[in-house]
This record gives C-alpha cells, structure tokens and sequence, in this order.
C-alpha cells in the first residue's frame, strides 16, 4: 500500500511539474532576448580589448599537447597507456604510422587556429577605440598570434595564414597554405610589433 501510494504522489508531482513548465515557457521564450557579440557592439572600451586578450590568452592552456606530441614522437619517452589502442592517436605518432587522419593532431591544428583567430581579432580592431596603454595590448596580441603560427608551422609546414585579421567561414576553402618563408615572415613581423609595443616589466 505504500509503494502505491508513493507512486501516485511522485506521478503527481511529475504531471504538476509538466504543467509549471508548459505555462512558463511561452513567456520565458517571448522575453528571452538574442545573445550576439560581433565588432559591432565588442571593441568599444578599454575592458572589451582586456577581455579579448584574456581570450587569446586562454588556448596556451591547450599547450601541453604541443610538448606531449613532440616528446612522444622522440626517442625521449614511451606513450604508454593501459593498452596499444590506448588513445590510438598518441599510440600512432609513438609508432610513426600516423596519418592525415588523427584526433591529436586534429586537437593541436584546432587550438592553435583558437589561438590565431583570438588574438587577430585584436589585431584586426585595433584602431577602433583609443585608450592610454592599448598599444600594450596589441603588442600581446601579435606576440600570441606569433606564437601560435609558430607551433603551427613547426607541426604542420605550410599553413593557411591571413595577416589583416581572423579567419571566416569560407576561408577554409579559399586561402591556400602559404609558404614556410611566408608564415616565418608574419611570425617576424608580429614579433617586430611586440617587440617595439613591450617592456621587460609587465605593467601592474
């Protein structure tokens, strides 16, 4: 009698619930309002471009599978895992039988692309809104995208690159890989920028 009785008290609550959730959700979805950031609305303080480079900052942490790879593909250590079909990307580039086909390398291709695209954001907007300490800022900024096409480029050789600012949806099938020297050439360039925007100490 119990168990009979518990189940009709939980089918009630779970049919009241059904009927809160079905008055609610008209309203809620007629007064939820589109959530957008574009250059349109970014970019219009000196806050927005701090964000922006917390952002470009974020992906470094993606980097330990940069050195992970690169040790795993030396002599220096094993892959190890619990078996060889252990994360079998890992287990590949242990073995050298790795192809174009390999979540790991697909991973590294993906956050160091985030990398690139966050910090050419900046980079492409960066006379938008003038502030004391922005050429701070957009020296980071070139220094990451530095850094990021550098592991890129060390990774993978030629590589797609667009100087004026971030990568769209499309690009992918209409920028070629650029040359070696290229993407040396803007890693340079981006890394000249640093250089003449940053100081040995970091302001507080």
């Amino acid at each position: 009698m119990k168990n009979i009785n518990k189940k009709i008290s939980i089918s009630i609550i779970i049919i009241a619930s059904l009927f809160i959730v079905n008055g609610c959700s008209d309203d809620y979805l007629e007064n939820t309002k589109v959530y957008a950031e574009d250059s349109e609305s970014f970019f219009n303080s000196e806050a927005d471009y701090y964000n922006a480079l917390v952002a470009a900052y974020d992906p470094l942490q993606s980097t330990f599978i940069n050195v992970l790879m690169g040790e795993i593909a030396s002599n220096n250590t094993l892959c190890g895992g619990e078996s060889a079909t252990d994360v079998q990307g890992y287990q590949q580039v242990d073995d050298m039988i790795h192809t174009p086909v390999n979540a790991q390398l697909q991973n590294l291709w993906s956050w160091m692309y985030g990398g690139v695209n966050r910090a050419a954001y900046i980079i492409e907007f960066q006379d938008k809104t003038d502030f004391t300490g922005k050429e701070v800022i957009i020296g980071e900024a070139s220094f990451l995208r530095a850094y990021y096409n550098f592991e890129l480029v060390k990774w993978f050789g030629a590589i797609p690159i667009k100087p004026e600012g971030r990568f769209v949806v499309g690009d992918e099938q209409t920028i070629p890989r650029a040359p070696v020297a290229e993407v040396y050439a803007l890693i340079e360039a981006d890394l000249q920028v640093a250089v003449s925007n940053l100081a040995y100490t970091a302001p507080k």
